[in-house]
């Protein structure tokens, strides 16, 4: 039997349509017009997030050969493609793929990183005009990013955000637009014809000296970019501080950041186990208002940075692309893979992978930006937890706001589109507080993880959640993964005129929650977990969890809606569920739904166990 036709044989038809115009209502205000296309589609159609999240994530999460089969789209492309899609312009409307760029020599390589950063130099330099300073848009980040939910905002930092916000669209003029035609100029393959070790060394120029060891096979002041240094085949460290650019061929090579550099800046890196060292403030593959981009070829590398490193666009846009080898990054906080009012991306297309940070990391859309992490392969740990104490003071708890998280200044500026997407092997993904899929305040966060058996562990809103105008999406395809959230909302769980959505495909999966967990929904919200195969477990210490809705107070006087939960398991296997539910049969949590019934009362949802063919379980 469809969902649809449960909710009409329950009399919930009408109940429904409440709580989607509430959520329509309260997402509506004065922000609304600065919203993403995938937060507008969730607000349209809030039972069809899985859609959304497909459409949103396309061929990040499943790359599709070009046509003729002889390559699939660059990582470069790839993003672009998504910035336009998500800020309302068409990806067509970006520059066609610009081939491949010939290196015979030292100095070719040279003009590669003129073509490389002169050009979207340009397609930046009329969207970043009357702009607040780089310092005072890294002030505002690291304030909202402490107070999360601001009762008053000081003066300084409310004229930032009045010109941060202007004009962060795909329009002709606007900053997306100037962000994805800056990704796409950089879609372009390296053909490297030159006999490195035969090359003549040449001696570092005086004014960069300090900034560059090892030897040397070019070096030249570039105009409109600065310093393009050629290192050698041996090992070298470089300065980002001072250079914009380097093009080096092997070594296990040292690139260091001493203090923040704004515009733009390039590394390719052919051969080496190579590590990337930021400073307080600013990292690798970091571009603060300009194109920052890191393309390494091979190794096994190390990228650390306190905050705003490996892969993080303020105000522009980063890319960190790592081909090859066993990697680790390392961060504190806005890091790996983050975006704000620009995008930053961080690639990794081969080896078992660790990614560990602190807070606001790992695939974060912050305010009107967007934010990914794509891991091709390997085992990989994401690890969120344990450095910054929770919000609400939970001893032993920690507060992370990451691994796909769609995150606004609520009251100030919308969220972003955050997204974590790994395409295989046995993961594991760690985390506190707000984390593994998840939107606050009008963002969109979405974890997808296409195969492997993996397991994930966070505290308080978790695994697809969603809280204050927002959406949150995690999509498992396969294999038997464990879920373990504490503390309160996982699983499905969404809060205050929110949608968000757990979807495991296959496998016999173990769930574990605690109260608002395992498709909860509260204060006029919708929420769902559906796994569509496989023996499963379901375990909650409740209340308000297995398809139960919580408290509905917020708007319950201006609405007279509720909210809407399910879990639907529409697969043929045995499950376990701990609370009273049916087996093979459908379940209405809570005392019979009436008029009369108070805000508070846990009401309205189902707790489905039955087969549904996956082109009927939907709500239509």
């Amino acid at each position: 039997m469809p969902l649809g036709a449960l909710i009409d044989q329950h009399a919930m038809r009408e109940p429904l349509a409440k709580v989607q115009a509430a959520i329509a209502r309260w997402c509506g205000g004065p922000a609304a017009s600065m919203l993403t296309v995938p937060m507008r589609r969730a607000i349209d159609s809030p039972l069809g997030l899985a859609g959304t999240t497909q459409a949103l994530a396309g061929e990040l999460a499943v790359p599709v050969p070009l046509p003729g089969g002889s390559r699939a789209k660059s990582p470069q492309r790839l993003a672009a493609d998504l910035v336009m899609r998500s800020f309302g312009g068409s990806p067509g409307d970006l520059a066609a793929y610009q081939g491949a760029v010939p290196v015979p020599s030292p100095q070719s390589a040279i003009y590669a990183m003129d073509f490389f950063l002169n050009e979207p130099r340009l397609k930046l330099e009329g969207a970043l005009a009357a702009r607040p300073t780089p310092a005072a848009t890294l002030a505002f980040l690291q304030w909202i990013g402490e107070v999360v939910s601001p009762p008053e905002v000081p003066a300084e930092h409310r004229a930032a955000i009045e010109q941060l916000r202007r004009g962060v669209d795909a329009s002709d003029e606007g900053l997306m637009r100037a962000v994805a035609s800056a990704l796409a100029h950089i879609d372009a393959d390296i053909r490297v014809e030159a006999a490195w070790e035969s090359c003549e060394t040449e001696p570092v120029p005086a004014d960069i000296a300090g900034a560059v060891t090892g030897t040397v096979l070019a070096a030249e002041q570039v105009p409109g970019i600065g310093w393009v240094v050629v290192g050698g085949v041996g090992v070298n460290t470089y300065d980002l501080s001072v250079l914009a650019a380097v093009f080096d061929p092997g070594g296990d090579d040292t690139y260091v950041w001493h203090a923040v550099k704004t515009g733009n800046q390039g590394i390719i890196d052919l051969a080496g186990n190579d590590r990337y060292q930021g400073s307080h403030d600013q990292g690798p593959a970091c571009g603060i208002f300009g194109l920052s981009f890191i393309d390494d070829r091979a190794g096994n590398d190390v990228y650390e940075g306190d905050r705003f490193a490996c892969g993080v666009g303020i105000v522009g846009v980063g890319v960190l692309i790592d081909r090859a080898g066993n990697d680790r990054y390392s961060s504190r906080s806005w890091s790996m893979g983050v975006g704000a009012w620009g995008a930053g991306f961080l690639f990794d297309e081969a080896g078992s992978d660790s990614y560990i940070s602190g807070e606001y990391s790992q695939g974060l859309g912050g305010p009107l930006g967007i934010g990914a992490v794509v891991d091709s392969t390997g085992d990989d740990l994401y690890r969120v937890d344990g450095i910054v104490p929770s919000n609400y003071g939970m001893p032993a708890v920690s507060y992370a706001m990451s691994q796909a998280v769609g995150f606004g200044a609520r009251g100030l500026c919308p969220g972003g589109v955050g997204l974590l997407i790994d395409r295989s092997g046995n993961d594991r993904y760690e985390a506190g507080e707000f984390a593994q899929g998840g939107g606050y305040y009008l963002g969109v966060g979405a974890l997808i993880d296409v195969q492997g058996s993996d397991l994930y562990r966070a505290n308080r809103y978790s695994q697809g959640w969603s809280a204050h105008q927002a959406s949150g999406t995690l999509i498992d395809v396969e294999g038997d993964d464990t879920y373990w959230g504490t503390i309160a909302d996982s699983q499905g769980a969404s809060w205050d005129t929110t949608v968000a959505l757990l979807l495991d495909g296959r496998g016999d999966d173990t769930y574990r929650g605690a109260i608002g967990s395992q498709g909860s929904a509260a204060h006029q919200a919708i929420a769902a977990l559906c796994d569509l195969d496989g023996s499963d477990h379901y375990t909650a210490s409740g209340p308000f969890a297995q398809g139960e809705s919580g408290d509905n107070t917020y708007h319950f006087a201006a609405t007279g809606a509720r909210s809407f939960s399910v879990l639907l398991d529409a697969g043929t296997g045995t499950d376990f569920f701990s609370m009273p539910r049916t087996i093979h049969g459908v379940t209405v949590p809570g005392p019979a739904l009436e008029p009369t019934a108070p805000a508070g009362a846990g009401l309205f949802g189902l707790c489905i166990d039955l087969q549904i063919a996956p082109a009927t379980a939907n709500a239509k």
